[in-house]
């Protein structure tokens, strides 16, 4: 075929002519049922070796043994974690909820949440100088971050 000749000049097809061969589909076909055979005869084989030429007991399981608790006189912890939950949040919600200090050195205070809420909803956020450039956070300031649209995480 002379080298500048394209597909579309050349006379011939431009595809495979012959019939596919029944034998040697078959040929295949047996070549990957007896290897499946032979596969599952190893196997079968080396698991009944095993079996008989290995003696370990079979492990037992950490259920089966039963709750081990400490001795006594050592803390339990968590001994009634329902109740410790409770307890943990009625806390966090007086927190939430209540006046207090948090640095009374510096001046520090804690105030209740829908209060802070309602301060903040009067107020405002702190808005950017306009003489501040670009980008420079100022002492006070929220930073925010918008995502790009069509943004997704990479894992």
């Amino acid at each position: 075929m002379d080298e500048h000749t394209t597909h579309s000049e050349n006379p011939k097809h431009g595809h495979e002519t012959r019939e596919a061969v029944p034998r040697y589909i078959l040929y295949f076909a047996l070549g990957v049922a007896i290897m499946v055979a032979v596969g599952f005869l190893v196997s079968w084989w080396s698991l009944d070796y095993f079996r008989h030429h290995q003696t370990y007991p079979a492990p037992q399981s950490s259920i089966s043994r039963g709750r081990v608790l400490p001795p006594p006189g050592l803390p339990q912890l968590q001994a009634h974690p329902n109740t410790d939950l409770q307890v943990y949040l009625k806390n966090e919600r007086a927190i939430l909820n209540s006046y207090g200090w948090v640095d009374r050195k510096n001046g520090v205070v804690r105030i209740p949440i829908q209060r802070a809420m309602n301060i903040l909803l009067q107020q405002g956020l702190p808005v950017r100088n306009s003489k501040t450039p670009k980008g420079a956070v100022q002492p006070g300031e929220v930073q925010q971050y918008t995502v790009p649209q069509g943004y997704m995480p990479q894992h």
